[in-house]
């Protein structure tokens, strides 16, 4: 078997002493929501994912990179699974890329909803193909901080929706739950638990090639 990746994962709430007493503290607070920001792609956060979901047991699941898809029973789960893994989801992602999380959200039981835009405001059919440079280039810094606005306000909106009807787990890119973000200014409610992983104990957006497992911890706080 592949050995599984184990990041320290730090806990810093008052009245919250670690990650096993998450679910009973935020029970006992009426929180709504748990925010998890990820690196797409680079780190395999599925084990750090699935042992919050396990303490938390929310009843939605929120992912960014299913865009505007929704995944709400085992038939669909199947559906999607069933897809070959080099099959184009969107223009950012293959059906491949997808899979951990989408077996994750099924693992539990959960419906998986996205909470982003489709092809996330991207317009170039082989933006996915394109070396993080050409990517870069391909629109303005104007225009790539109209893009993340325009996103970053869909998925406040679709996170108001759900926690309007339960506890949300979510998942979106690290960069989405920065300290000044949309998504969290937006929030209806305030009280959420946020999930950051961090290199070397520092915040970062900037993603490396190469990480080692140990310069990634994640830390669990609460805004």
């Amino acid at each position: 078997m592949p050995r599984k990746e184990m990041y320290k994962i730090k806990v810093r709430i008052r009245g919250c002493k670690n990650i096993d007493s998450l679910g009973e503290f935020i029970r006992a607070n009426n929180i709504k929501l748990v925010l998890f920001g990820e690196y797409h792609g680079f780190l395999n956060q599925v084990h750090v994912q699935r042992k919050i979901i396990q303490n938390v047991k929310p009843d939605f699941f929120l992912y960014e990179m299913l865009e505007e898809d929704k995944i709400l029973n085992d038939k669909g789960a199947k559906r999607f699974l069933g897809k070959p893994d080099n099959k184009d989801f969107s223009f950012i992602s293959t059906y491949g890329d997808l899979k951990p999380i989408v077996r994750l959200a099924r693992e539990f039981n959960l419906p998986i909803i996205g909470c982003d835009i489709k092809n996330m405001c991207i317009t170039d059919k082989g933006w996915s193909k394109r070396s993080h440079k050409e990517r870069i280039a391909t629109f303005s810094h104007e225009e790539g901080k109209k893009m993340t606005h325009k996103r970053e306000l869909r998925q406040s909106k679709v996170i108001n929706k759900y926690t309007s009807k339960g506890l949300v787990f979510g998942v979106s890119g690290c960069y989405h739950v920065r300290k000044n973000s949309q998504v969290l200014s937006k929030l209806r409610d305030k009280n959420a638990i946020i999930v950051k992983p961090l290199f070397k104990w520092k915040e970062k957006f900037n993603h490396r090639k190469r990480f080692k497992n140990s310069e990634i911890s994640y830390i669990i706080k609460m805004i």
